[in-house]
């Protein structure tokens, strides 16, 4: 049996890398390999789900770039040790097989004016280095990046779009998914509801601009309305802005939420006008529950929309055309609904079984053996 061994510093916390990694298990898995993943922590609930041997390397007590520096040296001495014929790094070590970025680190402390982080670092070093097969990143943003800041040669980087969970985002039980919702948020069935469904990060996410937009459309619409942030209950900077903007009654925020699809079909429009997010599965589970999306050009997950031409993919320096557009659909019961079963059959095209095949395709090319350049013509 062929072996395969991916290194990710945590599989304790379901972020979307440890979700990635657990897909990239299973895809592998399925083409014959014996998996094994090289971890600091892991939840076992998770490494179940991945179906792979885990391998527990010591964790550094203290914060700082030697604790990731010496996650990279036990994670080799184990690779010295132990061959295998496909190695996967998501971005925490060295690889001479797959490395896999999740994110342009470089790119949003740019956007965000903060200092650069210990993951600048290693990532600088790991890209630069070029000793990997194929560098996979989630979207055309990515890869635009990192090949201008790294001269990453094209034909080195794979792009591949995250897939959504069909069995877990879909239009079946709407309307008791709805009830359960709009109990949770506190909104009768005359109210519309818009939100922003993150996992955290409400800078990155543009959550100002979303006050802003709220703001906005709530003034120039007579249409009872409530406006929700799902990723930080606290998010005092936001509350203050939407104090100032004479809406605190009309938004909430929460904490990250296990049960998002009942929050999904509880709103009317999700609104997901990021700063920066290199791919946003958020994006692909709203509109696979059918909720139509306005999203910002800035997503990854907004490539696939342009695409495949479902609106609404929008600049995110506009909140007045945002609040027009969703002004327009939340009046627009027959416009809302047409979107909604489009949105749904758009998702449909993203399942995981569909970017199985697309991983498969980008693990066979890279694990195939090179072709002799002395090979006869």
């Amino acid at each position: 049996m062929k072996t395969a061994a991916i290194a990710i510093r945590q599989m304790k916390r379901p972020n979307g890398s440890v979700r990635n990694v657990i897909e990239q298990s299973n895809y592998l898995k399925k083409l014959g390999y014996q998996v094994t993943i090289i971890a600091e922590s892991a939840s076992p609930d998770l490494m179940q789900e991945a179906g792979a041997r885990f391998v527990k390397v010591f964790r550094w007590p203290f914060k700082g770039l030697f604790r990731r520096r010496f996650f990279i040296f036990q994670v080799e001495r184990w690779h010295r040790r132990n061959d295998v014929d496909l190695f996967v790094s998501h971005g925490d070590t060295f690889s001479d097989g797959i490395l896999v970025i999740h994110n342009c680190v470089r790119l949003y402390s740019e956007i965000s004016g903060t200092t650069p982080s210990d993951v600048v670092t290693i990532h600088d070093e790991i890209i630069k280095r070029q000793n990997y097969r194929a560098l996979i990143v989630n979207s055309e943003i990515m890869k635009r990046d990192l090949m201008e800041r790294y001269s990453v040669p094209e034909n080195l980087i794979e792009v591949f779009y995250q897939g959504v969970n069909l069995e877990t985002f879909n239009q079946k039980d709407h309307d008791s998914l709805r009830a359960r919702g709009r109990e949770f948020i506190g909104a009768d069935s005359d109210t519309a509801v818009l939100g922003l469904v993150t996992s955290g990060n409400l800078f990155k996410r543009n959550v100002a601009f979303f006050v802003r937009f709220a703001a906005i459309l709530s003034k120039n619409s007579s249409r009872k309305m409530k406006f929700c942030v799902f990723g930080d209950a606290a998010a005092k900077e936001y509350r203050d802005m939407a104090e100032a903007e004479g809406i605190a009654d009309l938004i909430e925020f929460y904490d990250p939420i296990k049960d998002v699809p009942v929050i999904f079909h509880a709103l009317d429009l999700h609104i997901y006008p990021a700063k920066l997010e290199e791919f946003g599965r958020v994006v692909l589970e709203a509109l696979a529950c059918g909720v139509p999306s306005l999203v910002s050009d800035t997503v990854g997950a907004a490539e696939l929309m342009q695409k495949d031409e479902l609106p609404y993919v929008l600049d995110n320096s506009d909140p007045e055309r945002w609040a027009q557009i969703a002004g327009e659909l939340i009046n627009d019961e027959a416009a809302r609904g047409s979107l909604s079963r489009s949105s749904a059959e758009f998702a449909h095209r993203y399942s995981m079984d569909a970017q199985q095949r697309a991983m498969e395709a980008i693990l066979d090319k890279v694990t195939q053996p090179e072709s002799s350049t002395d090979a006869p013509n």
